[in-house]
């Protein structure tokens, strides 16, 4: 029976709690955070004990999984404090605000020789597993292009507003936007070799949308929009088209159903299976979850998702900063 810690019982928490519910063998037996009644509450859910304080479970020995649901600019406090404990860490996107915080949790994660895993959950997605799935095996032919949106009304539900709060969040840029950046990367295997963005932004709140180009040397281009200053009444969008030798793949987590193909040169529709895979159920939490304990009660190396790989998706996203900033294409 594993044991797991959740640090933070908020939208995420919550979430991360009920995938493991589910999951055989896999026990929550402490809830995190400082909100007192939070904690309590998501704990009585689960049958687990309220804690106050993350210091209070690191010196538990039966304890040996953290999974870190918290801000951004706490994840290299806390990820670093559970690696020091000798436990094994998931911890949620982005890994880290900069460059620098991001490498140290890597390196204190392996010289503590504990597993580490940042949840990118859109790479467990199903209808994104499904892109990169036929993308491997060349079922469409060679990619052209691919385009991915992701679009949210201003996230107010936030911890102490953190998420409106540029300097603990990053902004649309580094919470939102990222979540198309690293499946671009992970889908194509290769980081571009020049980028270009424009965005909209706000002294507090940094940047809360922005558009991208990317060019890679394969000769793929790709173009991802991410935003979180749409109305209030605007329902959260994902999707992405990608472009094909052989066919258009067309996903929108609005739709129903949410992917179809559409293969040249007949143009035949073909709506793929369901995958499930609207924003309100656990299917790609629950995919990357169940995936991070079999690796880790397996002893299994990390292949969907490493901890370099969070790191370089981070890189990209900041070089997309500088040329918001600077107004250039910026070679990577």
């Amino acid at each position: 029976m594993v044991r797991i810690a959740i640090i933070g019982a908020g939208f995420m928490g919550s979430m991360h709690a009920e995938v493991y519910s589910q999951l055989p063998n896999v026990k929550i037996a402490a809830i995190v955070d400082q909100r007192g009644e939070k904690a309590k509450s998501l704990a009585e859910k689960f049958g687990a004990i309220p804690y106050l304080s993350a210091d209070q479970i690191f010196s538990k020995p039966d304890i040996s999984i953290v999974d870190i649901c918290l801000p951004t600019f706490l994840h290299k406090e806390f990820v670093i404090k559970a690696a020091e404990a000798g436990k094994d860490i998931v911890c949620e996107k982005p890994i880290a605000l900069t460059l620098e915080d991001a490498l140290e949790m890597v390196n204190v994660c392996k010289t503590k020789k504990v597993r580490f895993m940042v949840a990118h959950v859109i790479r467990f997605w199903p209808e994104y597993a499904f892109m990169k799935k036929n993308y491997d095996q060349g079922r469409f032919g060679k990619l052209i292009t691919i385009t991915c949106t992701r679009l949210s009304p201003k996230p107010t539900w936030g911890w102490q507003n953190w998420l409106l709060d540029n300097k603990r969040s990053g902004g649309a840029l580094l919470d939102l936007h990222i979540h198309d950046v690293d499946f671009i990367l992970y889908l194509v295997g290769e980081k571009p070799v020049s980028l270009y963005s424009k965005g909209t932004f706000s002294p507090e709140e940094g940047y809360t949308h922005v558009f991208t180009t990317y060019n890679f040397a394969s000769g793929i281009t790709a173009f991802a929009e991410g935003g979180w200053d749409m109305t209030s009444n605007f329902p959260f969008e994902m999707k992405f088209i990608a472009q094909f030798e052989k066919a258009v793949v067309d996903f929108d987590s609005t739709a129903n159903p949410t992917l179809t193909v559409y293969y040249k040169p007949q143009i035949e529709r073909k709506t793929a299976q369901s995958t499930g895979g609207n924003i309100s159920d656990l299917g790609g939490y629950f995919f990357e979850l169940n995936y991070f304990i079999d690796h880790v009660v397996h002893n299994k190396d990390f292949q969907v998702i490493t901890p370099e790989d969070a790191v370089n998706s981070l890189g990209i996203v900041l070089k997309e900063l500088e040329s918001l900033e600077s107004g250039r294409i910026i070679t990577v």
